[in-house]
């Protein structure tokens, strides 16, 4: 009987541990966390051991017993990389390394980038060197590049230099990290954009280089998709573009859930809804970091969170 209310207390226990990891807030919960958790279920590995050896309990019931554990073991998933930002330095823990453009740490908690690569559209531009507009301003343009020309002088810098930069202007943070090929990106992004591009890459060999790219283009539509990008050798490849065009460039907060799982599956959520689905196995060694790029636009991320893919991910 004593032996019988054991067996009794510790299926309570597992099923509470199992309320516990089942809600998707808590299965993305910190690392130290997952610690626990994982010895929490280790030990009650062993008391249901320790009671089939005793045989104080029905081995139909110990055998389900077993399985409720190997299922939400399975569902306890390594975290790779994650940071809230709210410590107001993203230099360290973990550290992130601005490889062009600016990065700051807003009021909010987020980390904040705004570039304005070309100024304006393309196609406002066009329009605009298309027009009559452009020799009405030739005398101001005339005065303004003398202007520049002689603080060039000064300053040891050619006109032709300082206008390159200029175009080729864009923003790319990145951070060191071991991934899994089965991996579940998870960031909340601010946009107020409405020309450019955000994207996140996951890099990968030795020099890291860009392996996966999802870009997103403000104001989407056919024209504008949602797309995955793997990248070889300098060269892209489009694995996939969305067919629904989520518009997340209101200035509130939104989610982006980037998954691949160990079959290859695919997908990318909008705000928990789904957007792409696709198949894709070429990398399947393990990536070493991830890269957030501004290619023109106002952006904010955090928190940023990348861990192993559930294996029993739904897609």
């Amino acid at each position: 009987m004593k032996g019988t209310c054991k067996i009794c207390l510790t299926v309570l226990v597992i099923v509470a541990a199992g309320t516990f990891l089942a809600a998707p807030s808590l299965l993305r919960a910190q690392t130290g966390n997952n610690t626990e958790l994982k010895s929490l279920l280790d030990e009650l590995d062993k008391k249901v051991d320790t009671a089939d050896q005793k045989m104080v309990a029905h081995p139909k019931f110990i055998e389900e017993l077993r399985a409720l554990i190997a299922k939400y073991k399975n569902r306890i998933r390594t975290i790779f990389l994650e940071d809230t930002f709210q410590d107001r330095d993203f230099k360290k823990n973990p550290k992130w390394t601005v490889r062009k453009g600016f990065f700051t740490v807003n009021d909010a908690g987020r980390l904040a980038s705004r570039t304005d690569a070309y100024g304006q559209e393309p196609q406002e531009q066009a329009e605009e060197e298309s027009s009559g507009e452009g020799e009405a301003r030739e005398p101001f343009q005339v005065i303004l590049g003398e202007i520049l020309k002689s603080r060039d002088r000064q300053s040891g810098k050619k006109p032709q230099e300082q206008t390159k930069r200029k175009r080729e202007d864009e923003a790319a943070i990145w951070s060191a990290a071991r991934i899994s090929p089965d991996f579940e990106v998870d960031l909340s992004v601010v946009s107020s954009s409405r020309w450019g591009s955000m994207e996140i890459v996951l890099l990968g060999g030795e020099p890291l280089k860009p392996r996966y790219r999802l870009i997103y283009y403000p104001s989407p539509s056919d024209q504008r998709p949602i797309e995955i990008i793997r990248e070889r050798d300098g060269r892209q490849y489009t694995i996939e573009s969305a067919v629904t065009y989520p518009e997340i460039d209101d200035g509130r907060l939104h989610t982006i859930r980037w998954i691949r799982n160990q079959r290859g599956d695919m997908t990318i959520r909008v705000d928990g809804k789904k957007v792409l689905s696709t198949v894709e196995l070429y990398y399947r060694d393990n990536f070493g970091g991830i890269e957030l790029v501004n290619r023109g636009g106002s952006y904010e991320w955090g928190p940023v969170r990348v861990m192993q893919a559930e294996k029993s991910q739904a897609q």
